[in-house]
């Protein structure tokens, strides 16, 4: 068990951090619009001195509270799956064993009918079989292994948002959503390269980008403009759930009739509560990810859900006991990002 496992083994425990104040959930409220808005802007808006701002982000970031990151958009074609893996072994120990594995780009510890739920991802549908058939399909620890491949993503976690803001105040931020049609292109060297710079911070400066890189400032901060217009690239301002009043995740595992399908993805996703909807071809047809408040919340939502969609039938669902993984970003056992793996 490495020192440095973010399902919790033999580190250190650090203390729980206080949760965050109406401050802080205000300014990741505004970067989850506008992930790369100057402080000056947060500030000005927030009715705060760009210098607070900075420093409240600063704090949050340098925790593992919140923090920007960034991603290529899901795939299609059969490359993503949300897999169920029931272990023979403890599930901490099958966790620390893959969830440094570049497919294995979420992980939950689960309640339920599985122990962890995995989210992953390759580069083509032989990489994906490989890795479902030869990496988590034979390990020792592992009793069964089920899996759902995405077949497209209705909402994803990026546009969650804590909604913290006024109506007028999250209208002055301006959505990454200003995106231009781009022929689809293999990325290029510097492209990746940037990629690589926003997943560890995705406000980092175009003067560091540059460094990092070896271009000009003015080539890396294109570059960005060109990935981020062109949706290359997907910023996303994630914040540790139990410090931001949701301290409860749920899967919910739904069949829904295939002529029913696309309008109930789509009315789920309308859910304040939802975080992730996918359509996937399985034992379910649509699954969802919902943060709440509390536990006894769960069964309200399903209620909710079951009276408000005919023909609709919640076949299972899970709570999350811990995240390892989100989004390619390591926590720890409170939920904080500790970094990526190399």
């Amino acid at each position: 068990m490495r020192a440095h496992s973010p399902t919790g083994g033999a580190a250190e425990p650090r203390a729980a951090d206080p949760d965050l104040d109406s401050l802080d959930l205000r300014i990741v409220s505004a970067l989850q619009i506008e992930p790369r808005a100057s402080w000056a802007k947060v500030g000005a808006v927030l009715g705060v001195d760009a210098v607070t701002v900075a420093r409240r982000w600063n704090r949050l970031r340098a925790a593992g509270l919140a923090w920007v990151t960034a991603y290529e958009p899901g795939p299609a074609g059969g490359r993503l799956a949300v897999v169920e893996v029931e272990c023979a072994g403890h599930p901490l120990d099958v966790a620390d064993s893959i969830v440094d594995d570049p497919e294995c780009r979420s992980l939950d510890l689960t309640s339920g009918g599985r122990d962890l739920l995995v989210g992953v991802g390759a580069a083509d549908e032989v990489a994906l079989a490989d890795y479902l058939l030869k990496r988590l399909g034979t390990g020792p620890q592992i009793r069964a292994v089920r899996t759902q491949l995405v077949t497209s993503f209705v909402r994803e976690a990026g546009d969650w948002r804590l909604g913290e803001l006024a109506a007028d105040q999250a209208a002055r931020f301006t959505d990454q959503g200003l995106r231009e049609p781009g022929a689809p292109t293999e990325p290029t060297a510097l492209d990746r390269a940037v990629l690589a710079a926003l997943r560890t911070d995705g406000r980092m400066p175009a003067t560091t980008i540059a460094a990092r890189t070896g271009v000009p400032v003015r080539r890396a901060r294109d570059a960005v403009h060109r990935l981020l217009m062109h949706r290359r690239v997907v910023l996303w301002t994630d914040v540790a759930r139990a410090r931001c009043g949701r301290s409860v995740q749920a899967w919910l595992f739904l069949q829904v009739p295939a002529r029913r399908l696309a309008g109930a993805a789509a009315r789920l996703a309308g859910l304040d509560e939802a975080r992730l909807v996918v359509t996937t071809v399985g034992t379910y047809n649509l699954a969802v990810c919902v943060w709440m408040r509390e536990l006894a919340d769960v069964t309200r939502l399903e209620a909710q859900i079951e009276d408000g969609l005919e023909g609709v039938r919640i076949a299972d669902r899970c709570i999350t006991l811990r995240t390892a993984k989100r989004a390619g970003n390591l926590l720890d056992a409170q939920g904080r990002r500790t970094g990526r793996p190399g």
